[in-house]
């Protein structure tokens, strides 16, 4: 399956990727929802992350640490990259 640190590397970018950007346009069409549904959906998107990781973690179980090391490392940063910028230039003017 994955076999060394650096396909660790590039299958823990993508999954995490794959998971930042689902997490992401989930919050951002609830963006003008009420604040409960995007509370909700905000919290619902930390569950969704965490079960992914696991997940995927999960048919690493037998490998050396190394290589779950460095896979859940990528795909935590890969994931973080996709929080660290605002879904909309006026975020938190949005209910005036």
């Amino acid at each position: 399956m994955i076999g060394s640190p650096l396909s660790a590397l590039l299958w823990g970018a993508a999954a995490g990727c794959a998971a930042g950007l689902a997490s992401r346009l989930a919050l951002k069409r609830a963006l003008r929802s009420s604040n409960a549904v995007f509370f909700s959906v905000f919290a619902g998107g930390i569950l969704f992350r965490l079960a992914a990781l696991l997940a995927a973690l999960w048919p690493l179980r037998h490998e050396r640490c190394i290589i779950i090391a460095v896979f859940a490392a990528a795909m935590i940063a890969a994931q973080t990259s996709f929080e660290l910028f605002p879904l909309k230039r006026n975020g938190t003017e949005r209910n005036n």
